[in-house]
């Protein structure tokens, strides 16, 4: 009888033991389980600070480039158009009165050409342009704008059915198009340059290439050297999930090729 009593106590305290080890290793696993937890919420609360400082950081530096841009058009088409204005009316002698006449006409055409400068810029930095009119309008826009300079043979060229974006997508795109644009028209030294908008059902796909002298690397992806004004370029097209690569040679000019996702009539979702 003593045994009986001796093995049962022995049995229970061995169940106890049993069960106080069961509840502690699952105690374990839980803690274990939470604080893993703890640190991969941890890992992803500073993966989206980080991505917010880096796409923060993006636009400021976007956000200056335009600015740069629109310096250097003021600079260069504006400020030249009134400089000219300004010593037309300067030189005017009132003793040659058709002389005159001659030079009061150009400074108008100067002044008028400047307020049209001057216009076009306020549109293509307005959202509501993109939004009224849509990419492929603001692009024959800029388009126009180049072949009225007379130095360039620009060929555009649209496929496949055209999709409405999203507002601030078609700016980025169109933000694109124009920082390529300017690359080649006063960097590359080129005469021809060549446009595609190709439509998928869920991307488009934008080739622009010019004749300009080209450079020596190639790059692709986002091997882009820091400083670089391609740089630029990559960084708007990662704005809106694209992805963008660059091809030159010297004295075979550049391409470009950008890659940018869509939802058919998302603009309207």
């Amino acid at each position: 009888m003593q045994e009986d009593r001796s093995t049962i106590i022995i049995s229970i305290a061995i169940t106890s033991i049993f069960i106080l080890l069961l509840i502690s290793f699952i105690a374990f696993i839980v803690l274990l389980f939470n604080r893993r937890h703890i640190d991969h919420q941890r890992r992803i609360t500073t993966l989206k600070s980080d991505f917010e400082k880096t796409l923060l950081s993006t636009q400021l530096e976007i956000q200056e480039q335009t600015f740069q841009n629109i310096s250097r058009e003021i600079h260069d088409n504006i400020g030249l158009s009134l400089t000219l204005a300004k010593l037309n009316l300067n030189t005017i002698s009132w003793n040659n009165i058709p002389t005159s006449r001659d030079k009061v006409t150009g400074s108008v055409e100067f002044i008028s050409k400047a307020i049209e400068d001057l216009s076009y810029i306020s549109k293509t930095l307005n959202t509501d342009f993109i939004e009224e009119n849509g990419l492929l309008h603001a692009l024959e826009l800029e388009i126009k704008k180049i072949k009225k300079l007379g130095i360039f043979q620009v060929q555009f060229e649209i496929t496949g059915s055209p999709v409405y974006m999203k507002t601030q997508k078609e700016l980025v795109i169109f933000r694109i198009i124009q920082e390529v644009l300017n690359n080649s028209i006063k960097h590359a030294q080129a005469k021809s340059l060549c446009i595609l908008l190709d439509y998928f059902t869920d991307h488009i796909f934008i080739q622009l290439s010019d004749d300009g002298k080209g450079f020596m690397d190639d790059y692709t992806g986002f091997k882009i050297k820091k400083g670089t004004g391609l740089l630029n370029i990559i960084k708007r097209a990662s704005i809106v999930d694209g992805r963008c690569e660059v091809k030159s040679e010297p004295g075979k000019g550049t391409e470009v090729w950008i890659v940018i996702p869509y939802k058919k009539n998302e603009n309207k979702s």
